[in-house]
């Protein structure tokens, strides 16, 4: 774990081990005396950092977020002092016990006035999708510390982290809980959406629906989901997406949760097919470059 006084080369180390870390970030000093520290906590089968911070401000931008290549979701657990959290027009001041999710697919802020401490858990974005589906989620606003939702997942996220022998089985179970657990604190109907954010969910759950069509397209999202495909490409760009990157990135997520779930024992040319890659060149070389191992090596590492 890492501390810094204030200091510009000490600010600097600080961002670049929050960046490698949690990914990409920028962030500016208050005019409080900064600190920070950052350090990964509990077991590798869940992607949880711990982090304390004063006289910052944390931004994930537009430009952070075309460097992700799969922008994946926070749930941030405030266990000491305040922050305030800002995305999609909402911000909450989170105090300790209070829980907030927030989408690093769109712009958002933590600013830390004074010294803060919290946890921070990365959620795949195929998990959230999957199980929240089209009910849409309600981004930046806190789960209070009061509510029977916020100290249950509070105490699952405590005791998963004071264990650092989770398997990817059990990493991944409680992460399903987890998301289970906060669903009525997050979720909100898709009547409340703009037509731009009702778009694409609607497009999300129809490319997830249909992922294994090979010829998976704009066109046939628009088609399909009756809208235009300048309007489909509208809608993609507000979260700093493209349909054909978001319809390749669900492909490989799915694949790589279809391949950890089977524990490596499937026929790749087969799961390639089910998965709508053309043919398993294709489908290899995207694995490869997606995630920088083949889907090969990819398994056996699940079984070894």
């Amino acid at each position: 774990m890492l501390g810094n006084t204030f200091s510009t080369a000490g600010f600097d180390r600080w961002i670049s081990d929050v960046n490698q870390i949690c990914g990409p970030f920028s962030a500016e000093p208050l005019e409080q005396e900064f600190s920070g520290n950052i350090s990964k906590m509990g077991s590798s089968a869940l992607d949880m950092s711990h982090v304390t911070i004063r006289g910052a401000q944390l931004v994930r931008g537009r430009s952070e977020i075309r460097r992700c290549v799969t922008p994946e979701f926070f749930c941030v657990f405030q266990l000491r002092g305040k922050s305030r959290v800002e995305q999609a027009g909402n911000g909450s001041i989170l105090q300790a016990g209070d829980i907030v999710l927030v989408d690093s697919a769109l712009p958002f802020s933590f600013t830390y006035d004074n010294e803060s401490e919290q946890i921070s858990l990365i959620l795949p974005r195929t998990i959230v999708e999957r199980t929240l589906n089209l009910s849409g989620i309600e981004l930046g606003v806190r789960i209070p510390s009061d509510s029977h939702i916020a100290r249950v997942a509070n105490l699952l996220i405590s005791g998963a982290a004071d264990y650092d022998s989770l398997d990817e089985e059990e990493g991944a179970a409680i992460i399903d809980s987890l998301i289970m657990l906060i669903k009525p604190s997050v979720i909100r109907s898709v009547g409340q959406h703009s037509p731009s954010e009702r778009v694409f969910l609607q497009a999300a759950s129809f490319i997830r629906e249909n992922i294994g069509e090979s010829e998976l397209s704009a066109r046939m999202v628009a088609n399909t989901t009756g809208t235009s495909v300048r309007g489909l490409y509208r809608a993609f760009s507000a979260r700093s997406l493209t349909v054909s990157g978001y319809i390749k990135a669900q492909r490989l997520e799915m694949c790589a949760d279809y391949l950890k779930r089977s524990n490596g024992k499937v026929n790749l040319t087969e799961v390639g097919y089910r998965f709508g890659f053309a043919s398993p060149s294709a489908f290899s070389t995207s694995f490869r470059q997606h995630f920088g191992v083949t889907p090969s090596s990819f398994c056996q590492d699940r079984t070894s």
